[in-house]
């Protein structure tokens, strides 16, 4: 049945009423229903802030990206327009990506909703960056304001300039009150700008290189890359906090070298007198160790279960989500990772991107959860977090 109220009318519902229409609705559709007042778009914010904060946490969906070499990446294009496919995917944060234009702008996309926001600010000036420059080979040009090594060039500008980039809180739940965090530059330092800010702000942190950045209850945690192992692995570390709000640390053990048995090997090995062309042995995540911070104690305790909570690790804002024991999708006590080794990215045409799986505490073992045989899968596959509701 048609109604009649004038849009005085509309003004007038109550709150109560207005709560109980917004039950029934979708996070999209009461996000539209802000604009039909100011009564409105208060009862509106205080109803998506009130059922996001009681809402627990869902597990990510897996984003694959169009491919260098032009393929689909199985429906990516559906889920990141067109104006995105050129720049490159620096991190997820809630339910939200953040790219990194050509000019070293971060501009952020809800592929959920379908959603952007305008651009933060350039984050070149924080790194001495004076001038960007694409090649005809795709790669990138970057003039510097320091003698020793004024100009660098790089495939990606990811290589340098952005290592993980997380958002402070959701925009979405309150477009004028949310921060960006990043990891930046060749000595892995913290940057932080909020929405609205001309620039970038150094934290000036005292244990860079930092490995990884979390926002958690108005209070930023961040990890140095201080982690000493063998010369086989390369050690990655994560800061999570479980759904029961303690401060996890996931550390991932990259084999450098991996041969067709799981093996770290060194490259010398390889080699034979009858064949001097060393094998194609790509690196692979081959265990975890995962750790709870003993906030008496100073230390962090090694945990050898993660109950029914499971990790999802990459590029993106590292998450734990409780799985449901009935869940066909994704297992408990595990940990979901994606490729990330930045570093390595481009060194070999064969191999790059491919890093994925899912490790097992209860087993320790590392299985493939995304049927592939590709080696070299760019832009790596990232988790992205759904929206609220």
């Amino acid at each position: 049945k048609r109604c009649n109220f004038t849009s005085s009318k509309w003004a007038e519902i109550p709150s109560e009423i207005l709560d109980s229409i917004f039950e029934h609705l979708s996070f999209p559709d009461v996000l539209v229903s802000e604009s039909v007042c100011s009564h409105w778009f208060q009862t509106a914010k205080s109803f998506i802030s009130f059922k996001s904060q009681n809402q627990p946490p869902q597990a990510p969906s897996l984003k694959l990206f169009p491919q260098e070499d032009g393929t689909d990446g199985n429906g990516a294009s559906e889920i990141v327009p067109e104006e995105f496919t050129e720049n490159c995917c620096i991190g997820s944060s809630h339910s939200w990506l953040i790219f990194l234009d050509e000019r070293a702008f971060p501009l952020l996309f809800n592929p959920s909703l379908r959603i952007r926001h305008a651009q933060l600010p350039c984050i070149g000036p924080l790194l001495g960056v004076l001038d960007i420059e694409k090649s005809q080979e795709n790669g990138y040009y970057i003039t510097y304001d320091y003698q020793k090594n004024p100009i660098r060039y790089m495939n990606n500008l990811r290589e340098s300039l952005i290592h993980k980039a997380i958002l402070s809180s959701d925009p979405c739940l309150n477009i004028n009150n949310f921060g960006a965090v990043v990891i930046c530059g060749h000595k892995k330092k913290i940057a932080y700008c909020q929405n609205g800010d001309n620039s970038w702000t150094d934290l000036d942190g005292k244990h860079q290189p930092y490995e990884d950045i979390i926002c958690s209850r108005n209070q930023l945690y961040a990890i140095g890359s201080n982690a000493s192992v063998e010369y086989l692995y390369n050690a990655r570390l994560y800061l999570v906090q479980s759904t029961k709000g303690d401060t996890m640390l996931a550390a991932r053990f990259v084999g450098e070298l991996v041969n067709a048995d799981d093996e770290p090997v060194h490259e010398h090995d390889l080699l034979t007198e009858e064949d001097t062309h060393p094998l194609v042995c790509p690196y692979k995540t081959l265990v975890f160790h995962v750790y709870k911070l003993d906030l008496g104690q100073k230390s962090w305790v090694e945990v050898g279960s993660l109950g029914d909570e499971s990790l999802f690790l990459g590029a993106n804002q590292s998450t734990s989500v409780s799985i449901s024991s009935s869940s066909t999708i994704y297992k408990q006590n595990s940990i979901y990772f994606t490729d990330d080794y930045w570093d390595r990215m481009d060194e070999d045409y064969l191999y790059a991107g491919h890093d994925m799986g899912v490790f097992s505490l209860e087993n320790r073992n590392v299985e493939s959860f995304l049927h592939t045989h590709q080696l070299k899968i760019l832009p790596p596959p990232c988790w992205v977090n759904p929206s609220p509701w």
